[in-house]
């Protein structure tokens, strides 16, 4: 079975005013937070990082999993959208990720889609910040919960496929409020996708594009159970991310892409 986990589409809303003395201060304190997020993510340069996944699976009744295969991409994100070329292509391809794939699961979205809904497209109900320690670090951890008309994130399985609700929590430096780490749990997963959980952690560093530092994606791990027992497990890393140049060409209209390792022409 191949599965799919997208975040691709947005929706926005607006909230009303109130003058920033009759605020709680927490209400001020997020409203710095969020607004340093969207300083840090609403003008990065359009760019390319070389995605490496290590799959793994865990079949119904086995105590550990096992390494399934190890894909490499470059992975653009222009103008919004996150376009796919295999290892060695000579472009990217507007392409359904699962095309790579005979079995286990594969997504897209990772480094953008989140983040935008957030921060940027104010997609997301927050709750108050709590003391926490992540990568030794002192930081602010937010609950936080998107209805699945806001989140656009989609789940795909055996030719079926729902938009679903997420909650999760971020982290952010206390002192430098940049974002450290996001974890995310689909909610509402419909039972005829053969999908129990699907849950996502992401981390993020700073990365120099261009003449710009920027705070981009440098992992994720998403594991998604099966209602049948199953697991699977991606383990996604980035690597050297560059300002995307006019030196690629990126193809939106449909084209016959090239055969990924496995399968072969007709």
């Amino acid at each position: 079975m191949k599965l799919l986990a997208i975040g691709a589409a947005f929706a926005v809303f607006g909230v009303l005013a109130l003058p920033a003395q009759d605020l709680p201060a927490w209400v001020l304190e997020l409203s710095r937070v969020k607004r340093h997020a969207r300083e840090s993510f609403e003008h990065i340069p359009n760019y390319v990082c070389q995605e490496t996944i290590d799959r793994f699976v865990k079949h119904p009744h086995a105590g550990s999993f096992e390494k399934l295969d190890t894909l490499h991409f470059e992975v653009a994100s222009v103008g919004g959208r996150e376009l796919l070329a295999a290892a060695g292509a000579s472009r990217f391809d507007d392409v359904d990720p699962s095309y790579y794939i005979q079995e286990g699961s594969i997504g897209s979205g990772s480094f953008s889609g989140l983040v935008l809904n957030l921060f940027v497209h104010d997609n997301a109900l927050i709750g108050h910040a709590r003391e926490a320690q992540l990568q030794s670090r002192a930081a602010l951890a937010y609950d936080f919960e998107m209805t699945a008309f806001n989140s656009g994130y989609q789940l795909k399985s055996s030719g079926a496929s729902a938009t679903v609700g997420l909650r999760g929590t971020f982290w952010v430096d206390k002192e430098s409020l940049d974002l450290l780490q996001i974890e995310e749990h689909a909610v509402g997963i419909p039972y005829d996708l053969g999908m129990s959980d699907v849950d996502t952690a992401i981390t993020f560093a700073p990365a120099r594009i261009g003449s710009s530092v920027v705070l981009l994606p440098q992992s994720a791990e998403t594991v998604i159970k099966e209602r049948q027992g199953g697991e699977n497990k991606n383990v996604t890393r980035f690597s050297g991310c560059r300002e995307y140049t006019s030196e690629s060409v990126i193809h939106f209209d449909a084209l016959e892409p090239p055969p990924p390792p496995g399968k072969k022409s007709p």
